[in-house]
């Protein structure tokens, strides 16, 4: 089993990518769009890698961190949830975020994701409770958190342009609420834009993207 690969960047598509290893094996390796949309060809590269061994294939998928491997790998033993799936929910949603949702069996939180019904949703919810508690982080950088849902969005279809509109509408509305209301209740003063989390910006920016 391959479960780590180093090499140069080559072929890059929206789904998969080759690692050139400095032994002249180039492995095809799927990961989510996210993570396409960071790479750049001709570049080094390590990524942690889980093999899935079919009759007809032998299929690598690739991860940069550990915890999306670890995440990934809890999705696909999901009945149900196959790796193509499984890639698409970290597509549009945080590593965090995803294990807080399934924590707090708020699914219905996520975007919609390709490939997989409210059916399967809740079966994430039900076979993986109790068991990601350790994936959640207390709080995150939140110019990440703005970027990981731009890529989100991107990975759905939607151009970059329409998107930085929309993310922009949604900070000026916020603030327009905030300056609003600030004299009405100072002890329960509105959120801002940088306490949302990637989820809710990805819920708002597809209300203002219809």
């Amino acid at each position: 089993m391959i479960s780590y690969l180093s090499g140069n960047i080559k072929n890059l598509s929206e789904k998969s990518l080759t690692i050139l290893t400095s032994g002249g094996i180039g492995y095809k390796v799927f990961t989510q769009i996210n993570t396409i949309l960071s790479l750049v060809e001709n570049n080094p590269i390590e990524m942690l890698v889980h093999t899935v061994v079919r009759d007809d294939a032998l299929d690598l998928y690739g991860f940069l961190k550990k915890e999306e491997l670890q995440i990934f790998e809890k999705l696909i033993s999901v009945s149900g949830i196959g790796p193509r799936s499984a890639l698409n929910i970290l597509a549009v949603s945080s590593v965090s975020d995803l294990a807080n949702a399934i924590e707090n069996q708020n699914l219905s939180s996520l975007p919609t994701v390709p490939g997989v019904g409210k059916k399967g949703l809740e079966k994430i919810g039900i076979e993986l409770k109790g068991k990601l508690n350790y994936l959640i982080q207390g709080s995150q950088n939140k110019k990440s958190e703005e970027t990981d849902a731009i890529l989100a969005l991107i990975s759905l279809g939607y151009n970059q342009k329409d998107i930085s509109q929309a993310i922009n509408a949604i900070k000026k509305q916020i603030e327009l609420e905030k300056e609003k209301n600030k004299d009405k209740d100072k002890n329960n003063a509105k959120k801002g834009f940088t306490d949302l989390s990637v989820n809710q910006i990805i819920k708002a920016a597809l209300q203002e993207l219809k």
